[in-house]
């Protein structure tokens, strides 16, 4: 289901950041919030280097929040991909091609459309 930009203006409002007073608080809402709406593990593509110093995207599993409302500050939502049998840091904003069930791909809508 893709959200209308009122319908996302209304969940930031109402659901992220409602009664949040400074940017602390703004920050910790956006951190709950997407820890309590988006499901793990699901699949992306990520832009890595080669030993060439050519970049590939490679298809990664997500498996897991890296940011959470203790460490969230400057507005990056980092998430834990597991590429080549290891679990790395990755920003949620340089992921693509994203699949995950419907409750997930809402709150990463809300994420990347966030005008608030």
């Amino acid at each position: 289901m893709k959200l209308t930009q009122e319908q996302i203006d209304h969940i930031i409002t109402y659901e992220v950041v409602v009664d949040c007073y400074d940017d602390h608080e703004v920050y910790m809402g956006w951190a709950i919030y997407m820890g309590d709406n988006i499901n793990y593990p699901f699949e992306a593509e990520y832009e890595v280097k080669k030993k060439s110093g050519e970049y590939e995207w490679k298809k990664v599993m997500v498996v897991g929040s890296e940011t959470d409302d203790s460490n969230f500050s400057g507005g990056n939502y980092y998430v834990e991909i597991e590429i080549n049998d290891m679990v790395i840091p990755a920003n949620l904003d340089k992921l693509r091609n994203l699949k995950a069930d419907e409750e997930t791909m809402k709150t990463l809508q809300v994420w990347q459309n966030r005008s608030i």
